[in-house]
C-alpha cells in the first residue's frame, strides 16, 4: 500500500524493516498491516502519553461527537478547559487554542514581536524543531519559499554554552550579545526537552529578558504535562511570559495551548492591538477538547508521571548497563537529563556515521518487535515491556558491535538504507 507521510514520518527517518503503516494500537503496543505487532516507544511523535485507546479519553470525545463536533460559535468543552488551564493548573493568566505546537509557536513569536516592537527571535541550536512556521523553518536547511528578512531576523544561541554565533571559533556570551542587541531582541525561546535544562539557566534566561524588556517563551510542547502536571514551569519554579502546550494534553488528540500573561494576549484583542493572533475552523473542534479535559483530569491524578519517571528511570539505567556491557560507549550514549524523557545519542568513528549506527540498532529493534525511533514513555508502558526492550537491546547491540568489529556496518543495512535527519537539502 503506497503511503504519503513526509518529514518525521517519512520512510527516510525508519529503517527499512519497519512497517509503513500502522492499523492499530491499544496501551503501548502497535499492529502493522502485515501482521506485525510491536512495542512502540515513538508513541504517535510523543503525543499518546496515556496510551492507544485510552477508555476514558476515547469516551469523552466520543460523547463530545454525539452532540455535535463543529459549531459556528464557541462551546462549553472550550470554556472547561480554559478554566483548567487558567485557574486550576495556573499555567497562564489567559490562554487560547490550536490544533498542534507550531500555532502555539508561532501565535507566540507574533505576541512577542508586537508587544516589544521589536523582530529578532532568539532560538536555542540545540531545539531541533520548534515550529513549520516560517520564524523557525527559515533557519533550517529547507528555507526555500522564506522571505530573507525572515530569516535574518533569527539567531540562534547555545543553552548548553550560553553563547551566541560561531560556536567554536568566536563565540559571543549571550548577554553581551543581548545587551549590544537590547532594542532589537522581541523574545527568546527555548524547548526544555532537547536540553540539560536546569533551574539556575532557566532563571538565568528568566532574569536576562526582565533586565532587557524581553519576552521569554517556552516552548512546553513535549515536556508539558510529562515533566510535571505543570511542565517545566512546574518544576523548577521559574514562569515565562508565554508558554506553548501540546502533544501529551490530548493524548493524541489534536488539541495545542498557548497561555501567558493577560497583557501580551490584549493585544489579540481588536480594541487593544492589531495582532492576528489564533484561529481556525476546526481549533474548538468539541471531541479534541473534551478529550483534553479528559486526559489532563487523568494525568492530575499524579499517578501517571510518577509512573513515566519511573519507567524512565529503570529503562536508562538498564539501558546504559546494555550499552556498557556490551562495549559499545563508544558510539552510542543514553541522555537522561530527565528521565521521564531520555533519549539516545549515536556516534561515528572514521568511517562508520552516527546515522549508519542508528540505523543499524533501529532495524535489529524492528526485527525483534520494538519500534524506539526515540524514546517516549507512556503510563501503558511496564515492567514487562522494559524487560522484552532490554533483551532485544542486547541483541541489537550486539549486531552493532560486530559489525563495527568486521567492518561490514553498511553491508548490514537493509538495501543499503540508511536513515536520514528532517531537516537536509537530499
Amino acid at each position: 500500500m503506497e503511503h504519503f507521510a513526509t518529514y518525521s514520518r517519512s520512510s527516510d527517518c525508519f529503517p527499512a524493516n519497519c512497517p509503513i503503516i500502522f492499523k492499530s494500537g491499544k496501551g503501548c503496543r502497535v499492529k502493522s498491516i502485515d501482521g506485525r505487532e510491536f512495542i512502540d516507544f515513538g508513541m504517535a511523535l510523543r503525543s499518546v502519553i496515556l496510551g492507544y485507546c485510552y477508555p476514558p479519553v476515547d469516551e469523552a470525545a466520543k460523547a463530545a461527537i454525539d452532540k455535535g463536533v463543529c459549531f459556528t460559535r464557541s462551546n462549553p468543552y472550550e470554556g472547561e478547559l480554559r478554566e483548567i488551564i487558567t485557574q486550576e493548573l495556573e499555567l497562564g493568566e489567559v490562554c487560547k487554542f490550536g490544533k498542534n505546537g507550531s500555532d502555539a509557536t508561532h501565535a507566540a513569536v507574533k505576541l512577542a514581536r508586537a508587544y516589544a516592537r521589536r523582530d529578532i527571535i532568539l532560538i536555542a541550536e540545540e531545539n531541533p524543531f520548534i515550529s513549520t512556521a516560517d520564524f523557525f523553518i527559515g533557519k533550517t536547511v529547507v528555507n526555500d519559499g522564506i522571505p530573507c528578512e525572515e530569516r535574518s531576523s533569527i539567531v540562534k544561541y547555545s543553552y548548553n554554552n550560553m553563547t551566541v554565533g560561531n560556536f567554536i571559533s568566536c563565540p559571543t556570551h549571550i548577554e553581551k550579545f543581548v545587551d549590544q542587541n537590547e532594542h532589537n531582541i522581541a523574545a527568546i525561546v527555548l524547548d526544555p526537552a532537547t536540553v540539560d535544562v536546569t533551574k539556575e539557566k532557566l532563571q538565568y534566561i528568566r532574569d536576562l529578558c526582565n533586565k532587557y524588556g524581553i519576552i521569554f517563551i517556552l516552548d512546553e510542547t513535549i515536556s508539558g504535562f510529562r515533566y510535571h502536571i505543570r511542565g517545566v514551569q512546574g518544576l523548577y519554579g521559574v514562569e515565562p511570559d508565554l508558554a506553548c502546550y501540546g502533544k501529551g494534553m490530548g493524548n493524541g488528540y489534536a488539541v495545542s495551548c498557548l497561555a501567558g500573561r493577560k497583557e501580551l494576549f490584549d493585544l489579540g484583542m481588536r480594541d487593544k492591538g492589531n495582532v492576528f493572533l489564533l484561529s481556525g475552523t476546526y481549533f474548538s473542534n468539541t471531541p479534541d477538547i473534551a478529550a483534553s479535559i479528559a486526559t489532563i483530569k487523568e494525568l492530575q491524578k499524579n499517578k501517571v508521571i510518577n509512573h513515566i519517571w519511573a519507567i524512565g528511570r529503570i529503562l536508562t539505567e538498564r539501558l546504559k548497563a546494555a550499552i556498557c556491557n556490551t562495549e559499545m560507549s563508544n558510539y552510542m550514549r543514553v541522555n537522561d537529563f530527565v528521565t521521564c524523557n531520555p533519549s539516545i545519542a549515536y556516534f561515528g568513528y572514521g568511517d562508520i556515521k552516527p546515522m549508519e549506527i542508528k540505523t543499524l540498532f533501529d532495524q535489529e529493534m524492528v526485527r525483534q518487535g520494538i519500534l524506539m525511533p526515540y524514546i517516549s514513555i507512556s503510563f501503558s508502558h511496564g515492567a514487562d515491556e522494559v524487560n522484552t526492550t532490554i533483551e532485544a537491546a542486547y541483541n541489537a547491540l550486539n549486531v552493532c558491535k560486530n559489525a563495527i568489529e568486521n567492518e561490514n556496518v553498511k553491508d548490514l543495512l537493509i538495501d543499503g538504507h540508511c536513515e536520514a535527519p528532517v531537516f537536509r537539502r537530499s
